[in-house]
């Protein structure tokens, strides 16, 4: 038995970390306290592809990195201070920097998440919680979003890990897809290509940065048939499979961020977000630390951290 790939031997050895997981919980059901659930770390801001939906570019003009000492510091003054329970790691490209993702991995061991492009091989960490890997559509749609050749090379990458690092390797491997206008017709197709070598999948959608991005797939009868496309293929024997609540993705088919580039109802405080300088991210995660840097649009906002919580009642303000 298994509860979002973690076994009963090891949520009994987490004990602590859902004790202070119930504290937050309870401090924000009767006093309204704001305390961060989960964690979010760009450890690097370099990426070695460029994505025609990728947000990273909107916001990143600097080149600096971090040591393996100074994300320590960052580890000790904020994550573990605040008592986080899991942590995403992104980019850039995180597994161009496998020095800090193995120093996360071993100061939080089976908590932390890697959210790769999957183009380079991905190393075995024995204490990893798993790897998301971004897949856009079907190796055409995908290849015509993040560039020739790379739905291959993410497959090599996918299936070597699996094949090499023993039979319960591809518990490691998540697959994560943004639906958007030019691949949400391709949803069956990355089930059926990678189901046999990952544990779950999840889905979110495009959330634009400026009005009229053509990539957003706009509030309406498609948007909400696509997610009714999602329901129907977790009733027909993928329900083990699509990790997402059925709340969040009925949620997903109309706004629930906020207005405008504010936030509203989204509980952004959940989540400790820090950019490649360790800096907070403002409002949220895809946001910046950077005060005059673009904004995500909230109120077309598709992104799945936030909505699942707010689909189990977490808010913001």
């Amino acid at each position: 038995m298994e509860v979002m790939g973690r076994g009963i031997r090891q949520i009994i050895q987490e004990s602590p970390q859902y004790f202070h997981l119930l504290s937050k919980y309870l401090g924000y059901k009767f006093f309204n306290k704001h305390s961060p659930i989960f964690g979010s770390a760009d450890i690097i801001n370099v990426c070695n592809l460029h994505c025609n939906h990728c947000y990273w570019w909107l916001n990143r003009k600097e080149n600096e990195d971090l040591s393996v000492e100074q994300w320590k510091k960052i580890i000790d003054e904020k994550f573990k201070k605040n008592h986080v329970f899991v942590i995403t790691l992104v980019g850039g490209e995180p597994m161009m920097r496998p020095d800090v993702v193995e120093l996360f991995v071993k100061e939080f061991p089976k908590r932390v998440c890697v959210v790769t492009n999957g183009t380079y091989p991905l190393p075995h960490f024995e204490k990893i919680y798993f790897y998301w890997v971004s897949i856009d559509g079907s190796e055409k749609v995908h290849n015509s979003i993040r560039g020739d050749g790379t739905w291959a090379k993410t497959r090599k990458n996918v299936i070597d890990y699996v094949k090499n690092n023993g039979p319960k390797a591809w518990k490691d491997i998540w697959i994560s897809m943004t639906v958007n206008s030019v691949n949400y017709s391709t949803i069956r197709n990355v089930i059926e290509d990678w189901k046999d070598y990952s544990n779950k999948i999840g889905f979110q959608f495009h959330t634009p940065f400026m009005k009229g991005d053509p990539l957003w797939l706009p509030f309406g009868e498609k948007r909400n048939q696509v997610v009714d496309e999602i329901i129907s293929l977790k009733k027909d024997g993928y329900k083990d499979y699509i990790a997402n609540p059925n709340k969040q993705l009925e949620l997903m088919k109309g706004t629930w961020g906020g207005i405008g580039t504010t936030p509203i109802d989204c509980p952004t405080w959940s989540i400790l977000s820090v950019d490649h300088m360790g800096r907070e991210k403002k409002p949220c995660c895809i946001g910046s630390a950077e005060k005059d840097s673009m904004k995500p649009r909230c109120e077309e906002c598709g992104l799945g951290c936030y909505s699942v919580m707010v689909s189990n009642g977490m808010k913001g303000q």
